[in-house]
This record gives structure tokens, C-alpha cells and sequence, in this order.
């Protein structure tokens, strides 16, 4: 495992590059998208423990912090939708001279999942895993106000008079949910050779995706009933490691990859 920081100077991300292990090194390389917020922080061990699961199969794996969040450069508040789809073609690209691979696929959680999905009508990934993910912008803001509804406004949680969304600590500025909200996964497919979509979340949300791209060729859905509430914060950080799920994503690039 090597952290380091990479691509521009005005503004570096921080990265962590896992090396395959042993004499078995695969041309494709997994980079993966992270969740936003507190999510990040609740799957941060799962994104671990599949980078290293990843790495046993020779896949050459990157995780990355997106600009103005985690240890990247940069304020979030400063930050519009497009730097981040530039920062998963940096980190691609990375990737793709770091491991010396031919091609790259990418593995999103939740917010990463959207993003994943849209960066790819310009980044150049062959398969794409989509885990619990977000399908628009504007369901991701249904679902945080639903949850601000029950819970009650807080100092943590609530919506600030300059209509930025605090959830957990974590804000999300006006004109980047607006952004957010010209996205929608139900309207627009994403360009990749393979594409898998796993939830953990039987919803509605999961079911309308699954819906409208199930006659894709290269489209296959997968429901494993294992926890999934990621947006669940205790006082005691809790983390999700879904073991199923791991399992099945490790087992779909190995069985799908022609190495």
C-alpha cells in the first residue's frame, strides 16, 4: 500500500496505490470512487479490504480523496462538479501509469457510483461497478432531507440560510447540489463494456434503475441482502464491511476479466 500525492501541483490528490500481489498481475487496474461525507468514513474499511481482496487476483488497485475533500487540495465550498469528474480522469490516468495497464475499470460507491457513471461519457473505463448507488442528484438531496425531516435540524444537521445542506458535518454547497441535480442515471447510460449495478438496498430507488437499463446487453443487476445503511451515523463511528458483496465484486472482475 503507498499513499502519495499526484497531479497538478496547484492542485495535488491524495491517493492510495495497492500493488497486485505475487507473480499474477492483470492489464486492467480498478480505481475506486469513493462515497461522500460520512458514508466515506463508514465504508472506509469495505474500500480497503476490496483493494486488498482486488490485489490478490493481480488487479492493480487506486482509491483517491476528490478535490476539497479528505487530504486533497483545495475548499469545498470552491469546488464545482466538473473538477471532480477532471480528478477521476487524473486519477485514471494515474492508474493507468502507475500499474502500466491497458485499460481501467472503476468500482463507485453510492455518490461515487454517480460519478463514476457520468465521468464516463469522457473517461476512458472498460467495466463499471456501481455499489448502492446514488441514481440522481436529486434523489441523493430527497434522501438527506428525509432524513433531516425525522431526525430534526441540528447543528450538524440542517439547511443553512445560504440553502448549503450540512449532513453529519459534512456541507454540500447550493451550486453543487444544483449540479448534482442535472444527473440522473434513469436517462443517462453509461459508456463502458461491462456494468454492474449490486445493492444492498432492495428500494425503490435501486428497482427504477434496474428497470430502465434492464435490457442493456452489457447491464447485470445483482440484489444481496446484506446491511446497507450508509448514511447511519453512532456515537461510536460505526463501519459497513458487507462481506457478500465484496465477494461478489472481487468474483466479477476475476470471472469477467480475459487475463
Amino acid at each position: 500500500m503507498k499513499p502519495f500525492f499526484f497531479g497538478s501541483s496547484a492542485n495535488p490528490l491524495y491517493g492510495v496505490y495497492h500493488p497486485p500481489d505475487g507473480n499474477l498481475t492483470r492489464k486492467e487496474g480498478v480505481l475506486l470512487l469513493s462515497a461522500f461525507g460520512q458514508e466515506y468514513m463508514r465504508a472506509h474499511r469495505a474500500y480497503r479490504q476490496l483493494a486488498n481482496l482486488l490485489n490478490k487476483k493481480g488487479f492493480p488497485v487506486l482509491r483517491f480523496d476528490y478535490r476539497g475533500t479528505g487530504d486533497s487540495a483545495g475548499e469545498l465550498e470552491d469546488i464545482v462538479l466538473d473538477d471532480w469528474r477532471a480528478d477521476i480522469d487524473a486519477a485514471a490516468e494515474e492508474l493507468r501509469h502507475t500499474a502500466q495497464v491497458q485499460s481501467v475499470s472503476v468500482v463507485g460507491l453510492r455518490l461515487g457510483a454517480l460519478m463514476g457513471a457520468w465521468a464516463s461519457e469522457k473517461v476512458d473505463i472498460d467495466r463499471l461497478c456501481l455499489w448502492d448507488p446514488v441514481i440522481s442528484g436529486t434523489c441523493y438531496e430527497e434522501e438527506l432531507i428525509a432524513i433531516l425531516g425525522t431526525e430534526g435540524p441540528s447543528e450538524t444537521n440542517h439547511i443553512d440560510d445560504k440553502g448549503t445542506l450540512h449532513y453529519n458535518g459534512f456541507p454540500l454547497y447550493q451550486p453543487f447540489r444544483e449540479a448534482l441535480k442535472r444527473i440522473d442515471l434513469r436517462s443517462e447510460y453509461p459508456v463502458a463494456n461491462q456494468i454492474l449495478h449490486v445493492s444492498s438496498k432492495n428500494n425503490t430507488y435501486d428497482k427504477a434503475l434496474a428497470d430502465v437499463w434492464q435490457n442493456q446487453e452489457n447491464y447485470t443487476y445483482q440484489y444481496i441482502d446484506v446491511p446497507g445503511n450508509w448514511t447511519f451515523v453512532d456515537e461510536f463511528g460505526g463501519i459497513l464491511l458487507p462481506q457478500p458483496i465484496i465477494k461478489f465484486i472481487v468474483d466479477w472482475f476475476s470471472k469477467e476479466s480475459s487475463e
